[in-house]
């Protein structure tokens, strides 16, 4: 079997998850003396032959990968086999030393061209609209006319593809599935939209004088990847829940709560279960996803016990978010600051969430199955500002370089589509190293106790060709 050729051959599926993967195995192959030069070779070809700047930024992304995970250093051939760059392709390049062999030819739009009908006709389906929306954002800013541009480079790039400019149907293999999914699908129509996003960006920067920092900073919309989890590799941890875990009613939940979080402090003495977000069951009839997030409690509560789940029961869809930034566009640190404990605290119940989901200043298409629902972080009230990076494929949290967690992450799921009320395919696990994470908060004086706040979403349809039918249990266990 010709491992290299079924691996690049991958570089082309539609699966966003499996594209992430690929490109992690030809950069591990890039780091391996035995089969560097045969993978050197191969990629610098499919390089040259590629059509799009967004296929350049995802074969350059693998170079960049083995860069960061094992140091490895370029050929100076890579410069010169790129066919089409782009402000995202120049970075890649500047991060190994290097520089583009040439500028790409740009064009603004004719003032008879005509926005066409396939361009709306994308956003949102085939395109993620965050695109769309960027574009909108800066036109409304600044009264030049970046929606249409983008239309006309996506018109000007279908000539790429003359045959097949939307590549087929992505919907073909996930159709059976039934109503109710959504894709995790990047096709040719997204890179299409991708790399007319990027080309008007460097429009915008060579002809209407946008700041080059600006137009970077709006081009890392477009990474396949995001730097700080490029490196994550599929770990699930061995405290993983059993199937037959949280099924049931109220009190069987809990007891599988409280068996999984003597099994985290079986694996991890000392350690405490901060957030875990997962499928547990994923079957063509039943699923079965569970999220937990570790809260404290402080005196005062006007909400009794009893009432406390259904008081917090919002919190997974309130919005509450960290706010991240990188030192540098490719950084694989993320930095983020921690809220002050009184816009984390819930006045009427004297509660807190020790975990909540990051809001990523760069994000990578690829990696859609993250989030938002999936990358919970230790919320850190009052703490300084505490950083994201990868350790051996997984994320490891630091406040004043003391690691405070670290996260893990792993497949869960079908592939190609989830049912749209999860959140992802994917799971992921926060745990604390020690308990400095939740600790200096609040005053010594206070009476502070801790709760987990969880949630147990079962999807049911006894036809396969039917959408799924929900039911959302939710509680909070004191510990």
């Amino acid at each position: 079997m010709d491992e290299l050729r079924i691996l690049i051959a991958r570089l082309g599926w539609p699966s966003t998850s499996a594209r992430w993967w690929t490109m992690q195995e030809l950069a591990a192959r890039l780091n391996k003396p035995d089969s560097r030069a045969e993978t050197e070779s191969a990629l610098l070809q499919l390089l040259s032959t590629r059509k799009l700047e967004a296929e350049v930024v995802e074969v350059l992304c693998i170079f960049w990968m083995a860069a960061q995970a094992w140091g490895y250093s370029p050929t100076l051939k890579l410069a010169e086999s790129i066919p089409v760059s782009s402000i995202l392709s120049d970075l890649l390049l500047e991060s190994f030393g290097m520089f583009a062999e040439g500028d790409e030819e740009l064009e603004e739009a004719p003032e008879e061209f005509e926005i066409p009908q396939d361009f709306d006709g994308v956003q949102g389906s085939d395109l993620p609209r965050m695109f769309r929306t960027s574009m909108d954002e800066l036109e409304n800013r600044t009264g030049l006319p970046f929606v249409r541009q983008m239309a006309f480079e996506w018109t000007a790039n279908r000539s790429a593809y003359p045959d097949a400019p939307f590549q087929g149907d992505p919907w073909h293999f996930s159709r059976p599935l039934g109503d109710g999914f959504v894709g995790q699908l990047s096709s040719r129509t997204a890179l299409r939209g991708i790399s007319a996003y990027l080309r008007t960006l460097a429009v915008a920067e060579e002809f209407w004088g946008m700041p080059t920092d600006r137009a970077e900073a709006k081009a890392l919309l477009a990474l396949p990847v995001h730097p700080t989890l490029a490196l994550l590799r599929p770990q699930r941890p061995v405290w993983f829940p059993a199937k037959t875990d949280f099924d049931g009613e109220t009190e069987a939940i809990e007891i599988s709560l409280r068996t999984l979080v003597g099994r985290v402090q079986t694996a991890r003495p000392g350690d405490e279960l901060i957030a875990f977000s997962s499928p547990i069951v994923m079957s063509m009839g039943r699923c079965l996803e569970v999220s937990i997030v570790r809260w404290s409690q402080a005196e005062g509560s006007s909400i009794a016990d009893a009432d406390l789940a259904a008081h917090l029961g919002g919190f997974w869809a309130n919005g509450w978010m960290l706010r991240s930034a990188c030192p540098e566009p490719l950084s694989t640190t993320t930095v983020f600051a921690p809220p002050q404990l009184g816009g984390l605290m819930d006045e009427q119940c004297k509660a807190w969430p020790l975990a909540v989901p990051l809001d990523l200043d760069r994000l990578g298409y690829l990696q859609h199955d993250l989030y938002p629902g999936r990358l919970f972080l230790p919320s850190l009230p009052g703490s300084d500002e505490a950083e994201m990076a990868p350790r051996d494929g997984q994320l490891e949290i630091k406040v004043r370089g003391q690691i405070v967690a670290d996260l893990c992450y792993w497949n869960a799921g079908w592939g190609a589509a989830r049912p749209m009320q999860f959140s992802g395919n994917c799971g992921t696990a926060l745990t604390s190293r020690g308990t400095a994470y939740r600790e200096g908060h609040v005053s010594k004086k206070a009476e502070v106790r801790s709760f987990y706040f969880w949630q147990v979403r079962v999807l049911h349809r006894d036809n396969t060709f039917d959408g799924f039918s929900q039911t959302l249990t939710f509680g909070a266990m004191f510990i």
